[in-house]
């Protein structure tokens, strides 16, 4: 009787896929380290992160940000600008999204950050045309593949 038993919890959990104790199909994960936002079905932010440069115990650390940013209008739309709470944003340019083109993946910061220290800055992007994106953006240390990033804008 306890092999019938045996045999039929075993069926039950392998037609359930709960064949492994702690595991969790449903579970999802994130793609990337850094902040996600998307702002009216339209514009999207990406892996948004800044990267700790090699000063950090200065009384100013300058923080490298880098984030793709994806236009799917059928308009260019311009980042107009981005705040950093407690700090300021320097961009590396003027910045336009061009429809269905991803900007900043590269390996070249978007930005330089100054006067935060925290592992995770709200930061805001504003765009013309449209609304703001509000984001809490982590800093990544100089270690793994953030190693050999720069850490300062080309521009």
């Amino acid at each position: 009787m306890r092999a019938v038993i045996s045999t039929v919890i075993g069926m039950a959990m392998a037609a359930t896929g709960c064949t492994s104790v702690g595991s969790y199909p449903s579970q999802t994960y994130m793609p990337n380290n850094g902040a996600n936002a998307d702002l009216k079905g339209m514009l999207y932010l990406r892996n948004a992160f800044l990267l700790s440069g090699t000063e950090e115990n200065s009384p100013s650390p300058q923080l490298a940000l880098y984030a793709v940013l994806i236009n799917t209008g059928s308009q260019p739309v311009r980042l107009d600008g981005i705040t950093a709470d407690g700090g300021s944003v320097q961009l590396a340019g003027p910045i336009t999204l061009p429809p269905n083109q991803p900007v900043g993946t590269g390996d070249k910061p978007i930005g330089t950050v100054t006067g935060v220290r925290s592992a995770t800055v709200p930061m805001t992007f504003a765009f013309s045309g449209t609304g703001p994106m509000r984001v809490n953006v982590p800093v990544q240390s100089r270690a793994g593949e953030y190693a050999n990033l720069p850490t300062a804008t080309a521009g």
